[in-house]
């Protein structure tokens, strides 16, 4: 440290920038002569098919689409570190370098996108949606069923419920009543307003769904032409984040 003469403000000597500067450059060269050790070879390619190995032994069954975050970079850690094996004797330093941090980094990235997607996940919950009421419905008094998802298939909290309803004539033989029908389903759940909207015959319809819901209660009316008959069931119901 020195003091201008005439009692003006303290400045740090130049020494400690240099000084910081060695500290870096030491750094460096630990991690260049780590990288082009013929150990260090095989480091990332052992990171990422241990990671590979562990997520693929702890993913849940279902749709896969939420993993292809995970699967990319799962694919270019392993490429890099592959490519960074089959080089024996390396012309450039920072290549290395690059393979075995670009490696190594989609590797720790790629189990982030993993955990990511195991917690936010889409659940399939098709056939744990139960259907109550008597079949087939008609136009007129007997045209009501109500449909429940219990708390097993709820003990994983979701923001939505995507539901796909088939509606589909009671007796395909005879005239069809498809394009005279639609329901009107209302989604109960506490804490939640109640959510009403119309469906046309394989329509979808998202439901809100509260916080920490253990069982959803949805109600379905039938609207169909006079005399037809017709079977309503669940094509597809998937709990997901919005």
């Amino acid at each position: 440290m020195t003091r201008p003469a005439g009692g003006g403000e303290t400045h740090n000597s130049p020494t400690t920038h240099g000084d910081h500067s060695i500290a870096a450059n030491d750094i460096k060269n630990v991690i260049i002569k780590w990288v082009l050790h013929p150990s260090a070879r095989w480091l990332p390619l052992l990171l990422a098919c241990a990671a590979l190995v562990t997520a693929a032994s702890l993913r849940p069954a279902g749709p896969v689409g939420g993993f292809a975050g995970w699967g990319s970079l799962a694919g270019v850690a392993l490429a890099t570190a592959v490519i960074r094996v089959l080089i024996r004797k390396p012309r450039h330093t920072s290549v290395i370098a690059a393979l075995s941090l670009v490696s190594v980094l989609s590797t720790v990235g790629g189990w982030l996108a993993f955990q990511d997607a195991v917690a936010h996940r889409e659940i399939d919950v098709t056939g744990q949606l139960r259907l109550e009421g008597r079949q087939p419905l008609d136009g007129g008094p007997h045209n009501a069923l109500t449909l429940r998802l219990g708390e097993p298939a709820l003990k994983e909290s979701r923001d939505a419920l995507r539901l796909t309803l088939a509606l589909t004539d009671h007796d395909p033989a005879g005239p069809t009543c498809v394009q005279d029908t639609s329901a009107t389903v209302a989604l109960l759940v506490s804490g939640v307003e109640a959510q009403e909207t119309d469906l046309r015959p394989g329509g979808t319809v998202d439901f809100t769904l509260g916080a920490r819901t253990s069982s959803v209660e949805i109600h379905l009316a039938l609207h169909t032409a006079h005399g037809c008959r017709m079977d309503v069931r669940t094509a597809r119901a998937v709990l997901h984040d919005t």
